[in-house]
């Protein structure tokens, strides 16, 4: 097996291209976000690319139906955001296990805590239209933005680095907020269901 393969190109749908290096996406899901990073999608499509610079960090794909996304890493990894009861997101790795949860604290989902057990940030949004800021202890450490008519295009500004499940989880919520913020009743899905989840 080609170790390029393994690093780059397994685990994930097909469109990851070998010849990126792949330094952030190395350290799985918990690897970092430095810089400016943009994720976005065609129109009317469920599949969304993170990139930094020419670097692919993740693959991520909504499934509506199951009101869920996946996460594809370069390495492998894969992980699914799905809900975990009322105002509640949770990351799950491919063997069921919680790795990071996002929380709504606001009734109106302007105020949303994302928090592991090796980090805790929180994200809030902004004045302007489609801004959001996630921060440490009351302090900004990196901006999401939308563009001017919606969220196919969301630029991420995070110079002092951020994890990549922290702007997953983030995008999650702001491109669907009514997922997380249903009744558990409502949103989580069927035993059946839940068989495809990881």
């Amino acid at each position: 097996m080609n170790p390029d393969d393994t690093r780059c190109g397994r685990g994930g749908p097909k469109a990851f291209n070998s010849r990126y290096r792949c330094p952030m996406a190395e350290r799985g899901l918990f690897g970092m976000v430095y810089g400016t990073a943009e994720l976005s999608s065609p129109l009317g499509s469920n599949r969304w690319r993170l990139r930094s610079g020419d670097e692919e960090v993740a693959q991520l794909r909504r499934l509506g139906r199951l009101h869920i996304s996946r996460i594809y890493l370069p390495n492998g990894e894969e992980a699914v955001l799905a809900p975990g009861g009322q105002s509640v997101v949770q990351a799950l790795d491919a063997e069921g296990m919680e790795l990071a949860r996002i929380t709504r604290k606001s009734w109106l989902g302007r105020k949303w805590e994302i928090g592991s057990q090796r980090w805790a940030y929180e994200l809030e949004s902004d004045p302007r239209p489609r801004r959001w800021q996630i921060t440490v202890g009351g302090t900004s450490v990196a901006q999401i933005s939308g563009s001017l008519v919606s969220y196919n295009r969301v630029k991420v500004d995070a110079p002092l680095g951020v994890p990549i499940l922290v702007v997953a989880l983030a995008w999650h919520v702001i491109a669907r907020p009514w997922e997380a913020a249903a009744a558990p009743a409502t949103l989580v899905a069927s035993p059946a269901e839940q068989d495809g989840l990881v």
